[in-house]
């Protein structure tokens, strides 16, 4: 299910005419790290429930606001960066795997995308919320 939201691109002119291109930009990233800070620390309070060591707790981190080169829109990705190199494991964690032609389901399974989904409406919110103080 998708949403389309028409005379967006026009609305974004607008607001680029008024502010100014890099004003903009500031307000639109201020308002992606407040509403990615949240993100984060929503997905560790999820990811204590299966805590072993808390080490990808530990390693999880966020980007600072960049371009993305695919779709040209500003990004902040959660990622996991640490010396106990926690990103080969998130993947088989959130998706389960087989072993001896057996699927195996851990304890975190699904978890990045449930905390996704129950946050959703709270991102949109938060980020909404700033770009509204911002103007």
């Amino acid at each position: 299910m998708g949403v389309e939201i028409k005379g967006f691109k026009e609305l974004e002119n607008q607001l680029e005419k008024r502010f100014g291109v890099k004003a903009m930009r500031i307000k639109s990233d201020k308002a992606l790290t407040e509403a990615s800070d949240y993100m984060l620390n929503e997905m560790k309070s999820h990811f204590k429930a299966f805590k072993d060591t808390g080490a990808s707790i530990d390693e999880m981190t966020r980007t600072k606001p960049f371009t993305d080169a695919r779709d040209r829109q500003r990004t902040v990705v959660i990622e996991w960066v640490g010396p106990r190199d926690r990103y080969r494991l998130i993947h088989l964690n959130e998706h389960g795997y087989d072993r001896n032609g057996k699927k195996v389901i851990p304890r975190g399974f699904g978890v990045i995308e449930k905390t996704l989904q129950a946050s959703q409406a709270r991102y949109r919110k938060i980020v909404v919320d700033e770009l509204r103080k911002g103007l």
